[in-house]
């Protein structure tokens, strides 16, 4: 089954199954770019340019922001959000559907040939102000899903009726649908974090990954493994594939003392997608979709995966 009939099938309105095609027709064009890109431009360091959120900008994100700008203006959403945008885009008609995006996920990994990725998220506008609307909290999600871009062109997606794996076939130009219904295993031996900011942790997250990493011998009487890509939609790939938990915490550096990622652009629409498929997300007290947004480039900390284990992190943190 392809992207269109699946959507013809589980999407109840037909202004979101629009949406979702042009978004993957954008990253039809963002991987052919990606790949065809020449190298100096992949790399450049001339004329640094900083996003709304402090980030170096790379060429390739600047390019897959006017990709799906270019794409969505044409579509029936009303308006659209990027991490590279500094606040929101209107496209001045009476749709009732925004759009919000990171680009390019996992950008810095550009010149290392890792998979990289565009995650999405589909709201309605609920009669509120565009303005208003853009910093909805995530369970007023419709849709949400990303896209990876490594040795297959994929896309992971809900409309709210379980989450679904697809594949790029170059030849055909469509998104093929693999997996359908996902389950993320309840259970897992294995976690991702940066253990390089280890010494900035709080006490729970500490004590959570020593756990882990006592293994058998521990309170947890179980071996862990640690996977560690550095590129959300890379390591959420995994997770939704063969399980495991993810966690970037808040921790004491000043920058990241509420979180590393952002709500809207990527906590939120990866939030929707683990909970489709039946696992958990959490930012260690409350659950993701339920936490207020408060500004367009609210930052977040994100827990996801196994349920098990992301409850087990949760009690974690109440309990001490």
């Amino acid at each position: 089954m392809d992207l269109d009939n699946y959507l013809l099938k589980n999407s109840k309105k037909n202004e979101i199954s629009s949406i979702i095609k042009s978004l993957a027709n954008a990253a039809i064009k963002i991987s052919t770019s990606i790949r065809n890109i020449k190298a100096e431009k992949i790399d450049s360091n001339n004329d640094k340019k900083i996003n709304s959120d402090g980030d170096i900008q790379k060429p390739l994100d600047i390019i897959s922001d006017e990709i799906l700008i270019s794409f969505l203006k044409k579509s029936p959403a009303a308006g659209y959000a990027s991490e590279e945008q500094e606040g929101h885009i209107d496209f001045k008609n009476n749709n009732n559907f925004i759009v919000l995006a990171d680009p390019l996920d996992g950008s810095s990994n550009i010149d290392v040939n890792v998979s990289i990725g565009t995650i999405f998220s589909i709201m309605s506008k609920n009669n509120l102000p565009l303005e208003k609307a853009f910093i909805q909290n995530g369970s007023h999600q419709k849709s949400s899903g990303f896209f990876v871009y490594g040795p297959q062109t994929t896309l992971f997606m809900t409309v709210g009726v379980g989450t679904s794996l697809f594949a790029l076939d170059e030849v055909l130009g469509k998104f093929i649908l693999i997996k359908d219904n996902i389950n993320i295993p309840e259970t897992t031996t294995e976690f991702a974090i940066n253990a390089a900011y280890r010494r900035f942790w709080d006490s729970a997250t500490l004590h959570y990954i020593n756990d882990c990493q006592n293994g058998e011998s521990g309170p947890r009487k179980k071996n862990f493994g640690m996977r560690w890509v550095g590129s959300l939609v890379a390591d959420a790939s995994r997770i939704f594939n063969r399980g495991g938990i993810f966690l970037y915490p808040s921790d004491m550096r000043e920058k990241y003392k509420n979180g590393r990622l952002r709500l809207t652009y990527e906590a939120n629409p990866i939030a929707f997608l683990v909970e489709q498929a039946n696992g958990e997300a959490t930012d260690g007290h409350k659950n993701i979709l339920n936490l207020e947004v408060n500004e367009l480039h609210q930052r977040s900390p994100l827990i996801f995966g196994s349920k098990e284990e992301v409850l087990e992190y949760k009690k974690t943190y109440s309990s001490l």
